[in-house]
């Protein structure tokens, strides 16, 4: 049996932590990702401004969806399909599709400030 992995709860990672679960963030970040392609192509196609609105409203709710489930597991959603995990000294950075958690910055920076890990 798996570990057991905390919801709701502030947490800090180590860089270990934050890649064993990212292979569950990887796979509720996927899922949510082509969700919304697939509405974001229903979106394009059609004329109707109503229906073009439901379908608007529903890319919002997979969107936050996929927010709550990221928060839950103790990690920070920063942005589409963009995930922090926290270590105590600045985040551990990870954005769909990269492979594997490889970059950090700090409080500050933000994404554009992250630096590729060794």
């Amino acid at each position: 049996m798996g570990e057991v992995i905390a919801i709701h709860q502030k947490r800090f990672f180590t860089l270990n932590d934050a890649r064993q679960i990212l292979p569950v963030i990887r796979r509720i970040t996927r899922k949510a990702h082509d969700e919304v392609r697939c509405l974001g192509t229903q979106i394009n196609a059609v004329d109707d401004p109503s229906r073009k609105k439901d379908l608007e409203e529903a890319v919002y709710r997979v969107f936050k969806s996929w927010h709550q489930k990221i928060t839950k597991l103790g990690c920070e959603a920063k942005g589409m399909w963009l995930v922090d995990f926290d270590s105590g000294q600045g985040f551990y950075c990870w954005r769909f599709p990269e492979s594997g958690i490889n970059h950090f910055h700090g409080y500050d920076e933000g994404y554009r400030g992250r630096v590729e890990i060794h």
